[in-house]
Protein backbone atom coordinates (compact mmCIF):
# COMPACT_ATOMS: atom_id res chain seq x y z
CA UNK A 1 0.00 0.00 0.00
CA UNK A 2 3.50 2.27 0.42
CA UNK A 3 4.01 1.57 -2.49
CA UNK A 4 0.99 2.70 -4.21
CA UNK A 5 0.70 5.90 -2.21
CA UNK A 6 4.30 7.17 -3.12
CA UNK A 7 3.64 6.33 -7.02
CA UNK A 8 0.62 8.16 -6.87
CA UNK A 9 2.14 11.06 -4.54
CA UNK A 10 4.73 11.38 -6.79
CA UNK A 11 2.50 11.38 -10.19
CA UNK A 12 0.47 13.81 -8.39
CA UNK A 13 2.94 16.07 -7.81
CA UNK A 14 4.32 15.72 -11.74
CA UNK A 15 1.18 16.58 -12.90
CA UNK A 16 1.52 19.97 -11.51
CA UNK A 17 5.31 20.14 -12.63
CA UNK A 18 4.23 18.82 -16.44
CA UNK A 19 1.25 20.84 -16.68
CA UNK A 20 3.66 23.63 -16.31
CA UNK A 21 6.26 22.20 -18.86
CA UNK A 22 3.44 21.59 -21.29
CA UNK A 23 2.26 25.13 -21.58
CA UNK A 24 5.87 26.41 -21.71
CA UNK A 25 6.36 23.60 -24.48
CA UNK A 26 2.82 24.29 -26.20
CA UNK A 27 3.99 28.08 -26.67
CA UNK A 28 6.98 27.17 -28.25
CA UNK A 29 5.57 24.23 -30.44
CA UNK A 30 3.18 26.91 -31.60
CA UNK A 31 5.96 29.32 -32.28
CA UNK A 32 7.31 26.56 -35.01
CA UNK A 33 5.54 27.57 -38.30
CA UNK A 34 6.82 24.31 -39.65
CA UNK A 35 8.76 21.30 -38.83
CA UNK A 36 12.72 21.50 -39.23
CA UNK A 37 13.49 17.83 -40.45
CA UNK A 38 17.32 18.67 -40.42
CA UNK A 39 17.40 20.03 -36.50
CA UNK A 40 18.97 17.01 -34.91
CA UNK A 41 16.67 15.05 -32.07
CA UNK A 42 17.41 12.91 -29.12
CA UNK A 43 14.28 10.54 -28.24
CA UNK A 44 14.37 8.87 -25.10
CA UNK A 45 13.02 5.40 -25.16
CA UNK A 46 11.81 3.19 -21.90
CA UNK A 47 10.80 -0.10 -21.92
CA UNK A 48 9.37 -3.20 -20.16
CA UNK A 49 9.97 -5.96 -21.98
CA UNK A 50 12.18 -9.46 -22.35
CA UNK A 51 15.69 -10.26 -23.01
CA UNK A 52 14.58 -11.30 -26.48
CA UNK A 53 12.27 -8.65 -27.73
CA UNK A 54 15.06 -6.02 -26.23
CA UNK A 55 17.72 -7.25 -28.72
CA UNK A 56 15.52 -6.84 -31.93
CA UNK A 57 14.08 -3.49 -30.92
CA UNK A 58 18.40 -2.49 -30.35
CA UNK A 59 18.14 -3.59 -34.15
CA UNK A 60 14.98 -2.04 -34.99
CA UNK A 61 16.21 1.17 -33.55
CA UNK A 62 19.65 1.08 -35.55
CA UNK A 63 17.54 0.14 -38.67
CA UNK A 64 15.75 3.65 -38.01
CA UNK A 65 18.54 5.69 -37.09
CA UNK A 66 19.78 4.61 -40.62
CA UNK A 67 16.42 5.35 -42.27
CA UNK A 68 16.65 8.63 -40.10
CA UNK A 69 20.32 9.85 -39.44
CA UNK A 70 19.08 13.01 -37.76
CA UNK A 71 16.91 11.56 -34.72
CA UNK A 72 18.64 9.34 -32.32
CA UNK A 73 17.26 7.09 -29.75
CA UNK A 74 18.11 5.63 -26.76
CA UNK A 75 16.50 2.67 -25.16
CA UNK A 76 16.53 2.09 -21.46
CA UNK A 77 14.81 -1.42 -19.92
CA UNK A 78 13.29 -0.99 -16.73
CA UNK A 79 10.96 -3.91 -15.11
CA UNK A 80 7.24 -3.17 -14.44
CA UNK A 81 7.45 -1.40 -11.06
CA UNK A 82 10.97 0.48 -11.80
CA UNK A 83 9.43 1.96 -14.98
CA UNK A 84 6.14 3.19 -12.95
CA UNK A 85 7.94 4.62 -10.36
CA UNK A 86 10.98 6.24 -12.24
CA UNK A 87 8.51 7.60 -15.39
CA UNK A 88 6.57 9.50 -12.47
CA UNK A 89 9.81 10.89 -10.77
CA UNK A 90 11.60 11.88 -14.34
CA UNK A 91 8.38 13.78 -14.59
CA UNK A 92 9.61 16.03 -12.37
CA UNK A 93 12.39 17.02 -14.55
CA UNK A 94 13.58 16.35 -17.35
CA UNK A 95 15.30 13.07 -17.60
CA UNK A 96 12.13 11.36 -18.28
CA UNK A 97 11.36 9.41 -21.58
CA UNK A 98 9.82 10.82 -24.69
CA UNK A 99 8.21 7.58 -25.39
CA UNK A 100 7.54 4.25 -23.54
CA UNK A 101 6.63 0.77 -24.08
CA UNK A 102 4.92 -1.38 -21.49
CA UNK A 103 1.93 -3.24 -20.54
CA UNK A 104 -1.92 -1.25 -20.96
CA UNK A 105 -2.75 -1.20 -17.32
CA UNK A 106 0.09 1.19 -17.00
CA UNK A 107 -2.56 3.48 -18.31
CA UNK A 108 -4.60 3.48 -14.73
CA UNK A 109 -1.10 5.07 -13.84
CA UNK A 110 -0.12 7.13 -16.62
CA UNK A 111 -3.12 8.72 -17.25
CA UNK A 112 -4.05 9.76 -13.90
CA UNK A 113 -1.14 10.91 -13.00
CA UNK A 114 -0.90 13.41 -16.46
CA UNK A 115 2.04 11.63 -17.71
CA UNK A 116 1.22 10.49 -21.20
CA UNK A 117 -0.75 12.50 -23.79
CA UNK A 118 -3.24 11.00 -26.38
CA UNK A 119 -1.42 9.48 -29.25
CA UNK A 120 -3.88 9.47 -32.36
CA UNK A 121 -3.77 12.71 -32.90
CA UNK A 122 0.44 12.92 -33.00
CA UNK A 123 0.47 9.49 -35.59
CA UNK A 124 -2.97 10.47 -37.65
CA UNK A 125 -6.14 8.95 -38.48
CA UNK A 126 -4.80 7.31 -41.39
CA UNK A 127 -1.98 5.23 -39.48
CA UNK A 128 -4.40 3.92 -37.02
CA UNK A 129 -6.27 2.61 -39.67
CA UNK A 130 -3.77 0.30 -40.34
CA UNK A 131 -4.02 -1.15 -36.58
CA UNK A 132 -6.09 -4.04 -35.77
CA UNK A 133 -9.12 -1.88 -34.18
CA UNK A 134 -10.07 -4.24 -31.63
CA UNK A 135 -6.52 -4.13 -29.72
CA UNK A 136 -6.58 -0.01 -29.73
CA UNK A 137 -9.69 -0.80 -27.12
CA UNK A 138 -7.47 -1.58 -24.84
CA UNK A 139 -5.47 1.65 -25.26
CA UNK A 140 -8.07 3.86 -24.10
CA UNK A 141 -8.40 5.40 -20.99
CA UNK A 142 -11.47 7.59 -20.66
CA UNK A 143 -12.26 7.37 -23.87
CA UNK A 144 -9.04 8.71 -25.38
CA UNK A 145 -5.94 6.93 -27.31
CA UNK A 146 -3.15 6.71 -25.02
CA UNK A 147 -1.49 3.90 -26.49
CA UNK A 148 -0.62 2.30 -29.96
CA UNK A 149 -0.45 -1.62 -28.75
CA UNK A 150 2.06 -3.47 -31.05
CA UNK A 151 1.38 -6.87 -29.81
CA UNK A 152 -2.45 -8.57 -28.44
CA UNK A 153 -2.64 -11.01 -25.80
CA UNK A 154 0.24 -10.91 -23.06
CA UNK A 155 -1.82 -13.34 -21.43
CA UNK A 156 -0.30 -16.72 -19.72
CA UNK A 157 -1.26 -20.48 -21.11
CA UNK A 158 0.56 -23.57 -20.61
CA UNK A 159 3.86 -24.44 -22.41
CA UNK A 160 4.31 -27.95 -22.22
CA UNK A 161 7.45 -30.46 -23.02
CA UNK A 162 6.84 -33.11 -25.50
CA UNK A 163 9.07 -35.62 -24.93
CA UNK A 164 7.62 -35.69 -21.45
CA UNK A 165 4.02 -35.00 -22.03
CA UNK A 166 2.84 -37.22 -25.26
CA UNK A 167 -0.90 -36.61 -25.13
CA UNK A 168 -1.91 -33.18 -23.34
CA UNK A 169 -4.02 -33.13 -20.81
CA UNK A 170 -8.01 -32.10 -21.20
CA UNK A 171 -8.26 -30.99 -17.88
CA UNK A 172 -6.58 -29.71 -14.75
CA UNK A 173 -6.87 -32.91 -13.03
CA UNK A 174 -5.54 -35.13 -15.62
CA UNK A 175 -2.38 -32.20 -15.90
CA UNK A 176 -1.86 -33.09 -11.77
CA UNK A 177 -1.71 -36.72 -12.04
CA UNK A 178 0.13 -37.04 -14.95
CA UNK A 179 2.36 -34.29 -13.31
CA UNK A 180 2.79 -36.16 -9.73
CA UNK A 181 3.12 -39.07 -11.99
CA UNK A 182 6.21 -38.06 -13.66
CA UNK A 183 7.56 -36.63 -10.69
CA UNK A 184 7.34 -40.08 -8.45
CA UNK A 185 9.10 -41.72 -11.64
CA UNK A 186 12.13 -39.17 -10.99
CA UNK A 187 11.58 -37.52 -14.60
CA UNK A 188 10.78 -34.61 -13.53
CA UNK A 189 11.43 -32.18 -10.05
CA UNK A 190 7.81 -30.54 -10.35
CA UNK A 191 5.11 -31.52 -12.90
CA UNK A 192 3.83 -28.10 -12.74
CA UNK A 193 6.09 -24.57 -12.75
CA UNK A 194 4.82 -20.54 -12.45
CA UNK A 195 5.34 -17.25 -10.76
CA UNK A 196 4.18 -18.21 -7.57
CA UNK A 197 5.75 -14.32 -6.78
CA UNK A 198 3.38 -12.26 -8.87
CA UNK A 199 -0.59 -12.71 -8.51
CA UNK A 200 -0.69 -12.56 -12.42
CA UNK A 201 0.09 -16.10 -13.00
CA UNK A 202 -2.17 -17.31 -11.16
CA UNK A 203 -5.49 -15.18 -11.25
CA UNK A 204 -6.22 -17.26 -14.01
CA UNK A 205 -7.51 -19.98 -11.50
CA UNK A 206 -9.91 -17.45 -9.68
CA UNK A 207 -11.97 -17.49 -12.60
CA UNK A 208 -12.50 -21.43 -12.74
CA UNK A 209 -14.71 -21.07 -9.65
CA UNK A 210 -16.62 -17.74 -10.98
CA UNK A 211 -14.95 -14.92 -9.15
CA UNK A 212 -13.59 -11.25 -10.36
CA UNK A 213 -11.55 -8.76 -8.34
CA UNK A 214 -14.12 -6.07 -9.05
CA UNK A 215 -17.60 -5.57 -8.72
CA UNK A 216 -18.14 -3.88 -11.81
CA UNK A 217 -15.05 -2.44 -13.24
CA UNK A 218 -16.83 -0.01 -15.63
CA UNK A 219 -18.41 1.52 -12.51
CA UNK A 220 -17.27 5.18 -11.48
CA UNK A 221 -16.13 3.98 -8.28
CA UNK A 222 -15.42 -0.02 -8.50
CA UNK A 223 -16.00 -2.00 -5.22
CA UNK A 224 -13.26 -4.77 -4.82
CA UNK A 225 -14.44 -8.56 -4.47
CA UNK A 226 -12.27 -10.69 -3.23
CA UNK A 227 -13.42 -11.75 0.28
CA UNK A 228 -16.00 -14.30 -1.19
CA UNK A 229 -15.84 -17.81 -1.63
CA UNK A 230 -14.45 -18.37 -5.04
CA UNK A 231 -11.18 -16.75 -3.09
CA UNK A 232 -11.72 -19.21 -0.66
CA UNK A 233 -11.94 -21.75 -3.40
CA UNK A 234 -8.82 -20.43 -5.53
CA UNK A 235 -6.68 -20.20 -2.39
CA UNK A 236 -7.52 -24.04 -1.26
CA UNK A 237 -6.84 -24.75 -4.61
CA UNK A 238 -3.11 -23.10 -4.46
CA UNK A 239 -2.09 -24.62 -1.21
CA UNK A 240 -3.18 -28.02 -2.24
CA UNK A 241 -1.20 -28.23 -5.91
CA UNK A 242 1.74 -26.34 -3.45
CA UNK A 243 1.48 -29.20 -0.32
CA UNK A 244 1.22 -31.94 -2.51
CA UNK A 245 4.27 -31.17 -4.63
CA UNK A 246 2.58 -30.18 -7.97
CA UNK A 247 4.57 -27.11 -7.64
CA UNK A 248 7.58 -25.81 -5.59
CA UNK A 249 7.75 -24.46 -2.52
CA UNK A 250 8.95 -21.32 -3.60
CA UNK A 251 9.36 -19.67 -7.50
CA UNK A 252 9.44 -16.78 -9.18
CA UNK A 253 10.71 -16.47 -12.60
CA UNK A 254 13.54 -17.08 -13.32
CA UNK A 255 12.96 -20.46 -11.15
CA UNK A 256 10.43 -21.56 -12.94
CA UNK A 257 11.62 -20.63 -16.43
CA UNK A 258 15.19 -22.47 -15.17
CA UNK A 259 13.56 -25.60 -14.37
CA UNK A 260 11.03 -26.14 -17.54
CA UNK A 261 13.52 -25.33 -19.70
CA UNK A 262 16.57 -27.57 -18.34
CA UNK A 263 13.96 -30.36 -18.44
CA UNK A 264 13.09 -30.65 -14.91
CA UNK A 265 9.30 -29.45 -15.34
CA UNK A 266 6.64 -31.17 -17.70
CA UNK A 267 4.45 -27.91 -17.51
CA UNK A 268 4.74 -24.16 -16.92
CA UNK A 269 2.50 -21.10 -16.91
CA UNK A 270 3.73 -18.74 -18.75
CA UNK A 271 3.36 -16.20 -21.74
CA UNK A 272 3.99 -16.34 -25.47
CA UNK A 273 7.01 -14.23 -24.51
CA UNK A 274 8.87 -17.33 -23.38
CA UNK A 275 8.38 -19.52 -26.37
CA UNK A 276 11.60 -18.29 -27.86
CA UNK A 277 14.18 -19.20 -24.80
CA UNK A 278 12.17 -22.68 -24.53
CA UNK A 279 12.71 -23.27 -27.96
CA UNK A 280 16.23 -22.06 -27.91
CA UNK A 281 17.22 -24.36 -24.99
CA UNK A 282 15.92 -27.05 -26.68
CA UNK A 283 12.35 -27.72 -25.73
CA UNK A 284 10.16 -29.83 -28.03
CA UNK A 285 7.53 -27.33 -26.98
CA UNK A 286 4.13 -27.77 -27.43
CA UNK A 287 0.95 -25.10 -25.73
CA UNK A 288 -2.22 -25.24 -25.06
CA UNK A 289 -4.76 -23.07 -22.73
CA UNK A 290 -5.25 -23.52 -19.00
CA UNK A 291 -7.10 -26.89 -18.44
CA UNK A 292 -10.25 -26.90 -16.63
CA UNK A 293 -10.85 -27.18 -12.93
CA UNK A 294 -14.18 -28.92 -12.24
CA UNK A 295 -15.27 -28.74 -15.89
CA UNK A 296 -15.35 -24.60 -15.62
CA UNK A 297 -12.25 -22.97 -17.24
CA UNK A 298 -9.87 -20.73 -16.02
CA UNK A 299 -9.64 -17.06 -17.05
CA UNK A 300 -6.14 -15.24 -17.18
CA UNK A 301 -5.92 -11.90 -17.97
CA UNK A 302 -5.59 -10.74 -21.36
CA UNK A 303 -3.44 -7.86 -21.98
CA UNK A 304 -1.54 -5.85 -24.95
CA UNK A 305 2.13 -3.63 -24.59
CA UNK A 306 2.23 -0.64 -26.42
CA UNK A 307 3.75 2.91 -26.97
CA UNK A 308 2.49 6.17 -24.91
CA UNK A 309 4.32 9.26 -25.32
CA UNK A 310 5.02 11.27 -21.84
CA UNK A 311 3.00 14.62 -21.77
CA UNK A 312 5.63 16.85 -21.80
CA UNK A 313 6.83 16.24 -25.43
CA UNK A 314 5.23 19.68 -27.16
CA UNK A 315 8.86 20.43 -29.25
CA UNK A 316 6.82 20.40 -32.94
CA UNK A 317 10.46 19.12 -34.00
CA UNK A 318 10.32 15.87 -31.26
CA UNK A 319 7.00 15.28 -32.02
CA UNK A 320 7.47 14.62 -35.44
CA UNK A 321 10.71 12.76 -34.71
CA UNK A 322 8.27 10.61 -32.20
CA UNK A 323 5.54 10.26 -34.87
CA UNK A 324 8.48 9.15 -37.39
CA UNK A 325 9.47 6.29 -35.31
CA UNK A 326 5.97 4.79 -33.80
CA UNK A 327 5.02 4.59 -37.49
CA UNK A 328 8.59 2.56 -38.39
CA UNK A 329 8.16 0.27 -35.18
CA UNK A 330 4.85 -0.48 -35.63
CA UNK A 331 5.43 -1.36 -39.25
CA UNK A 332 4.28 -4.60 -40.76
CA UNK A 333 8.38 -5.28 -41.12
CA UNK A 334 9.08 -4.26 -37.58
CA UNK A 335 6.19 -5.74 -36.20
CA UNK A 336 7.16 -9.29 -37.91
CA UNK A 337 10.82 -8.92 -36.39
CA UNK A 338 9.37 -8.45 -32.99
CA UNK A 339 7.17 -11.49 -33.48
CA UNK A 340 10.24 -13.43 -33.54
CA UNK A 341 11.36 -12.09 -30.35
CA UNK A 342 7.81 -12.35 -28.27
CA UNK A 343 5.92 -14.68 -30.05
CA UNK A 344 2.75 -13.12 -29.51
CA UNK A 345 0.07 -11.56 -31.98
CA UNK A 346 1.11 -8.88 -34.24
CA UNK A 347 -1.76 -5.22 -34.20
CA UNK A 348 -0.57 -4.17 -37.69
CA UNK A 349 -3.02 -5.42 -40.26
CA UNK A 350 -0.63 -6.45 -43.27
CA UNK A 351 1.39 -8.26 -40.13
CA UNK A 352 -1.62 -10.58 -39.12
CA UNK A 353 -2.26 -11.81 -42.34
CA UNK A 354 1.47 -12.79 -42.90
CA UNK A 355 2.00 -16.48 -43.68
CA UNK A 356 4.39 -16.37 -40.76
CA UNK A 357 1.44 -15.56 -38.42
CA UNK A 358 -0.74 -18.18 -39.92
CA UNK A 359 1.43 -20.68 -40.22
CA UNK A 360 2.81 -20.44 -36.67
CA UNK A 361 1.17 -22.75 -34.54
CA UNK A 362 2.39 -21.22 -31.13
CA UNK A 363 0.94 -18.19 -32.46
CA UNK A 364 -2.55 -19.53 -33.69
CA UNK A 365 -2.55 -21.78 -30.89
CA UNK A 366 -2.77 -18.66 -28.60
CA UNK A 367 -6.00 -17.92 -29.97
CA UNK A 368 -7.82 -20.37 -27.74
CA UNK A 369 -7.00 -19.36 -24.89
CA UNK A 370 -7.43 -15.41 -25.61
CA UNK A 371 -11.31 -16.77 -25.98
CA UNK A 372 -11.13 -18.13 -22.79
CA UNK A 373 -9.61 -14.71 -21.13
CA UNK A 374 -10.57 -11.45 -19.33
CA UNK A 375 -8.99 -8.53 -20.12
CA UNK A 376 -7.15 -7.15 -17.67
CA UNK A 377 -8.60 -3.78 -16.07
CA UNK A 378 -6.48 -0.81 -16.66
CA UNK A 379 -8.12 1.20 -14.27
CA UNK A 380 -5.86 2.54 -11.26
CA UNK A 381 -7.89 0.42 -8.57
CA UNK A 382 -6.31 -2.50 -10.07
CA UNK A 383 -2.78 -1.58 -8.12
CA UNK A 384 -4.05 -2.10 -5.28
CA UNK A 385 -5.48 -5.71 -6.05
CA UNK A 386 -2.49 -6.76 -7.14
CA UNK A 387 -0.59 -5.27 -3.91
CA UNK A 388 -3.22 -6.29 -2.12
CA UNK A 389 -3.10 -9.96 -3.15
CA UNK A 390 0.89 -10.98 -3.67
CA UNK A 391 1.25 -10.37 0.37
CA UNK A 392 -1.90 -12.91 1.19
CA UNK A 393 -1.01 -15.40 -1.55
CA UNK A 394 2.56 -15.73 -0.67
CA UNK A 395 1.55 -16.57 3.14
CA UNK A 396 -1.01 -18.80 2.33
CA UNK A 397 1.68 -20.64 0.49
CA UNK A 398 4.13 -20.69 3.27
CA UNK A 399 1.46 -21.53 5.83
CA UNK A 400 0.91 -18.29 7.43
CA UNK A 401 -2.41 -17.65 6.52
CA UNK A 402 -5.09 -20.07 6.16
CA UNK A 403 -6.94 -20.22 2.26
CA UNK A 404 -10.42 -19.42 4.48
CA UNK A 405 -9.06 -16.08 6.02
CA UNK A 406 -7.24 -15.02 3.15
CA UNK A 407 -10.20 -13.08 1.10
CA UNK A 408 -11.08 -11.27 4.29
CA UNK A 409 -7.22 -10.10 4.71
CA UNK A 410 -6.93 -9.18 0.88
CA UNK A 411 -10.10 -6.93 1.13
CA UNK A 412 -8.85 -4.87 3.80
CA UNK A 413 -5.73 -4.51 1.96
CA UNK A 414 -7.52 -3.40 -1.19
CA UNK A 415 -9.89 -1.24 0.10
CA UNK A 416 -6.96 0.46 2.37
CA UNK A 417 -5.00 0.54 -0.70
CA UNK A 418 -7.62 2.43 -2.90
CA UNK A 419 -8.30 4.80 0.13
CA UNK A 420 -4.83 5.48 -0.20
CA UNK A 421 -5.00 6.40 -3.88
CA UNK A 422 -7.76 8.64 -3.34
CA UNK A 423 -10.10 7.14 -4.87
Amino acid sequence: MKKIKSILAIAMISTLVVGTLAGCGSKAADKSSSVDSSKPVSLAFWEQDDASAQKTLDKLITDFHTANPTITVKRTHYETEDLRKNFSTASLGTTGPDIVLSPNDNLGVFVPGSLVQPIDTIVGADFMKTLDQSTLEAGKFTGKQYMIPDRNGNEVLVSYNKKLVKTPPKTFEELEAMGLQLKKDGKVDYGLVFNEVEPFFSIGFLGAYGGKVFDDVNATSPKPTLNTPAVTQWMTFMKKIHSEGLIPKESDATVADNLFKGGKAAFIINGPWGFADYKKAGIDLGIMSIPTINGKSPAPYSAVKGYTVSAGVKDANKLAAVKKFLMFVNSKDAQLQMVDAHQQIPTNLEAIKDAKITGNPLIVGQKDQLTKATPMPNITQMRAIWDAIKPVQQNVLSGKTKPEDAGAIMQKKAEEGIKALGL
